[in-house]
């Protein structure tokens, strides 16, 4: 983890120790060069400070000062909204004077999963700052939590490009790591940065695979309401396409952390990273003016939620985030290891989010060559790994060498990595347990070799397998006009990968399934019958086990609604009565849509509020700002549109 106002250019040292990455040995692992016993001590330049790249107006307040390492630097807030947690049940203020200005319902945007708390995303309204807003709301009743949008930053520091040898893979002892395991595909290591350049030679047959998702057909085909997100998912522009920004020199910080993770092995050209083998799911969640605390949330949602069993976060800076700290909290109970940079400003404490009191997390610092905590590297960390003229993948086909504990959690999230591939039934514990029992006693230093040795030894009951991963927690189904629903299909898988027979059963008759057992990976078809159902909301339940451990198992909770009109769900003080939704004045609410059919996922839904405004998702949060009645519609592709009186009273 780097900032971009503490840039150091530091030179190596000359006489045969140096050569240009054009001499490159034509085979990887790249460990032809001298010893580091030969290398001279590095000469130094004074520190320059750079200018700060010009952040969006409309996300940020000021530039960046939490990156240079000033103790009194204050945490920057984009200005365009806030982030509110409610109590359950409790809804959000009522509008301030001037929004009954405007149309009478409007989208809250919610930056949570499914199956959390909803955090929605409220508009500052003009003439306050966000942390005004946010202390403001906090006092209010039902508000459990109300904070500004932080801004976090990832930045690096470039030395010599033409000093070839990968120490740092020497120094965690890989290599005899290797002739155990060299990685496996079926491990996702997440890279949440600014972007991995997916077409590198080095790269690219690493890059993660959604398994649930078609490659470019324009469809939602995995229903998490992304659409071709086959790679991962870019939640700086909203797009498919997590690669670098389109140009810029302060890009290629994801890339340089994905090529120390697993750039490929054994294909004779550039470099090697921890694992051979890997899936580098590249999620961008930072941008040219830092990286959003919503937006580095939804990535680390993300990164739970497509199967990844190691997140690496190579940035943070100064303050807190509550809605970051949740998403590594629901991390943790999902078994997926955070690894965090300490962070660059030489401070006796790692900073944030390394800082966090959670079992899943990892903090890293950095080390020289000559073992030494590198001077830039806070003090603390739980951990540490090399993290100076560190060589790695830049721009496709190109390389460079970056300092900064950045290049040091890439080391350690590798060492994960590595460890699942020769332990895939391993839990979070014993991952993290061997990593912490293979480090040195003074510098904490991370021993691959060593880790692979104890999670064998203290491995005990690691062969006990994880309950299946389903692609989805809850089926809702509607039958209006007495209708059967259409059938919904789900995805069930190993975590970790693999073959493995399951079983399948109901708790209600209703629920009928395509078949009862098979083997993972596989697709589960479900059907609903609600002949003789009265009218109303019904709920069963499908548990999937492995059919030689049963206890291993996983609910997925089903439910319908049968009645007519449209197949709308709400939570929070609205109400549905007499086929209409009835809204207290102000108040917010989640609406949704039950039952979508194959075909139409969550992405292919819109929702036509009385103002116009078009909003996209099977889920969405709403405020009802004016007294009236009004008509909303909703539209899921083959089903056609429909729609449903609103009360607002």
């Amino acid at each position: 983890m780097h900032e971009t106002c503490n840039v150091r250019e530091r030179p190596f040292a000359t006489d045969g120790a140096l050569h240009s990455l054009e001499r490159l040995a034509p085979e990887d692992p790249l460990f032809d060069g001298p010893s580091l016993e030969d290398l001279r001590e590095y000469p130094r330049r004074p520190h320059k400070r750079l200018r700060t790249a010009p952040l969006r107006a409309a996300a940020v307040a000021a530039l960046i000062t939490s990156a240079c390492g000033d103790p009194s630097s204050q945490p920057v807030y984009a200005t365009d909204a806030v982030l509110v947690r409610l109590d359950p049940g409790a809804t959000l203020p009522p509008p301030q004077r001037g929004d009954d200005a405007g149309p009478p319902i409007v989208q809250v945007a919610s930056v949570a999963p499914a199956d959390s708390d909803p955090i929605l995303r409220v508009p500052v309204p003009a003439g306050q700052t966000p942390d005004e807003y946010a202390r403001s709301l906090s006092a209010q009743p039902g508000i459990a939590l109300a904070e500004p949008i932080a801004i976090y930053t990832s930045s690096k520091t470039p030395n010599d490009s033409r000093y070839k040898e990968l120490w740092g893979l020497k120094a965690i002892d890989v290599e005899s790591a290797w002739s155990t395991t060299v990685g496996d595909r079926a491990i996702a290591v997440a890279v949440i940065d600014d972007g991995v350049a997916m077409t590198h030679s080095d790269l690219a047959a690493n890059i993660w695979v959604n398994p649930e998702e078609s490659s470019s057909n324009g469809r939602d085909d995995d229903g998490d309401g992304l659409v071709d997100d086959v790679h991962g998912w870019d939640f700086v522009d909203n797009d498919a396409q997590p690669g670098p920004a389109s140009s810029g020199a302060e890009r290629w910080h994801g890339s340089h952390v994905s090529g120390t993770i697993g750039a490929v092995g054994d294909n004779r050209a550039g470099v090697v990273g921890v694992n051979w083998k890997v899936s580098i799911m590249a999620l961008r969640a930072i941008g040219p003016a830092g990286g959003r605390s919503d937006d580095l949330a939804r990535a680390i949602d993300y990164a739970v939620d497509h199967g990844a069993r190691v997140i690496n976060a190579s940035w943070g800076g100064g303050g807190t985030s509550d809605v970051i700290q949740r998403a590594v909290a629901r991390a943790e109970k999902h078994g997926v290891l955070f690894v965090a940079a300490a962070g660059n400003e030489g401070a006796a404490k790692p900073s944030f989010p390394a800082n966090l009191n959670l079992a899943n997390v990892l903090s890293i610092g950095a080390l020289n060559p000559d073992g030494t905590l590198a001077s830039f590297s806070n003090r603390g960390a739980m951990l540490t790994a090399p993290g100076v003229g560190i060589l790695s993948t830049t721009a496709p086909g190109q390389y460079a060498r970056y300092d900064g504990t950045s290049m040091a959690a890439p080391h350690v999230s590798g060492a994960a990595a590595l460890l699942w591939s020769a332990r895939p039934a391993a839990t979070l514990a014993q991952v993290k347990k061997a990593l912490l029992e293979s480090a040195g006693r003074a510098d904490k230093k991370i021993d691959v070799a060593k880790a692979l040795d104890a999670l064998g030894v203290t491995g005990g009951g690691g062969d006990q397998a994880q309950p299946p991963h389903l692609s989805r927690a809850k089926l809702e189904f509607a039958a209006a006009s007495g209708k059967t629903p259409r059938a919904q299909t789900i995805t069930l898988r190993q975590e970790g990968g693999g073959s493995k027979q399951w079983v399948a059963k109901t708790d209600a008759g209703w629920i009928q399934l395509a078949k009862t057992s098979g083997e993972a990976p596989a697709r589960l078809t479900v059907r609903v019958d609600p002949a003789g159902l009265s009218s109303g909301a019904h709920t069963g339940h499908v548990a999937v086990s492995w059919a030689d451990q049963p206890s291993a198992r996983t609910v997925l909770e089903v439910s319908l609604r049968v009645g007519t009109g449209p197949a709308i769900a709400v939570d929070g003080p609205c109400a549905l009565r007499d086929d209409a939704l009835h809204v207290p004045a102000g108040s917010s609410c989640a609406i949704s849509l039950a039952g979508l059919a194959p075909g139409v996922t969550a992405s292919s839904v819109q929702w036509r509020l009385p103002g116009g405004e078009l909003v996209r998702g099977g889920l969405w949060y709403g405020r009802f700002l004016r007294r009236g009645t009004y008509d909303l519609q909703v539209t899921a592709s083959e089903e056609g549109t429909d729609g449903i009186s609103v009360v607002v009273e």
